[in-house]
């Protein structure tokens, strides 16, 4: 994209806040593949990254210029760099999605539903909508829909772990085991009997908190990470929220763009209630081979930490795309795994 080659060696200064309790530092900003990237300004470490598309201006037309990734006012940017003001614009425009083709469509949509209503009934069409209204919600969309399920999450009494140790861990992880911008979030008092990592949607991954007591390795639970993403690629994760919000919701989202947020409402607790699908082999070890990540410490953990798993630790075991490999370094070094373990308490 021309855009991204334009500004892809740019870089400024900003002052960031990962909450609103920390007091911002400098940092030096710069842009990736469709992301922001922030890292300190002595030390060069990336302290996080944001997807250019839900990034959001919290105070158009003022200066200095105050960002947030999806308007979540607990992470905070500062720039007052004209230049990189203008560029995170330009890319903003360049990656958001075209709203003119999804208008000019919206009509013959409409209609073609319409008319599939009256010739095959209730029972054939909230499928294909449900599939077509999937296919066409855009990444930034979805970013919104998995932060609403973390709230209802969390007003059902889960508690998102951070810790000043902790966080950097689990941002290594996530780097480690994504190409694309990804989240990977802890929480504890999950609505289920049954630990697990889930991919809400949006790049979110939530780790129930019980995993990291019951992982051996940070290779174990990076294993279990890449099962749920797998899941996610098998069945788009939007899929399920759209049945659950039923066949007037999912029509406004498409006709819209807007989800009402009665039919979220439930939703959270209707994932973590139902049984998870078993992802597809072939692509779960080029997973496994992409992430350079040997299967073993997944399958020879001592406690199950996949529900799929069992059906799965066969292959898993003996097609380690890895078995011929040099054992390499650790996803995490072991200060990092035990800030991780730790990040729950504090």
């Amino acid at each position: 994209m021309t855009a991204l080659r334009k500004y892809q060696r740019l870089e400024g200064a900003g002052l960031w806040a990962a909450s609103r309790e920390d007091q911002r530092r400098a940092v030096a900003v710069s842009f990736g593949d469709a992301t922001l990237v922030i890292s300190d300004s002595r030390s060069g470490q990336v302290l996080s990254h944001w997807s250019l598309p839900a990034i959001e201006r919290l105070n158009p037309g003022q200066r200095p210029a105050l960002f947030s990734p999806d308007g979540d006012l607990a992470e905070v940017l500062e720039l007052d760099d004209a230049l990189l003001i203008e560029a995170l614009r330009e890319l903003q425009s360049a990656l958001k999605p075209q709203r003119g083709v999804f208008a000019r469509l919206r009509g013959p949509i409409l209609a073609g539903l319409s008319l599939g209503v009256l010739l095959i009934g209730a029972l054939v069409v909230p499928p294909a909508l449900v599939e077509h209204t999937a296919s066409v919600v855009p990444m930034s969309k979805r970013v919104e829909f998995a932060e609403k399920l973390r709230l209802e999450l969390m007003r059902g009494g889960a508690r998102v772990c951070q810790s000043p140790y902790g966080d950097p861990a689990l941002g290594a992880l996530q780097r480690a085991l994504f190409q694309n911008p990804a989240r990977i979030a802890v929480m504890r008092d999950l609505p289920s009997d049954q630990p697990r990592v889930q991919h809400v949607m949006g790049r979110l991954f939530i780790v129930d908190a019980r995993l990291l007591d019951e992982a051996e390795n940070a290779e174990a639970l990076a294993g279990a990470v890449l099962m749920a993403a797998q899941r996610s690629a098998d069945e788009d994760p939007l899929r399920p929220l759209l049945r659950h919000a039923g066949m007037v919701a999912t029509f406004r989202l498409l006709t819209s763009g807007e989800l009402p947020e009665t039919a979220i409402r439930g939703f959270a607790e209707a994932v973590y209630g139902r049984d998870l699908a078993r992802p597809e082999i072939e692509p779960l070890l080029e997973r496994f081979a992409r992430a350079e990540l040997s299967t073993r410490p997944l399958t020879d953990n001592p406690n199950p930490l996949d529900p799929g798993l069992a059906a799965l630790q066969s292959d898993l075991r003996d097609r380690d795309p890895l078995a011929r490999e040099p054992a390499r370094a650790g996803l995490l070094s072991d200060g990092q795994w035990v800030s991780l373990l730790n990040i729950c308490d504090g």
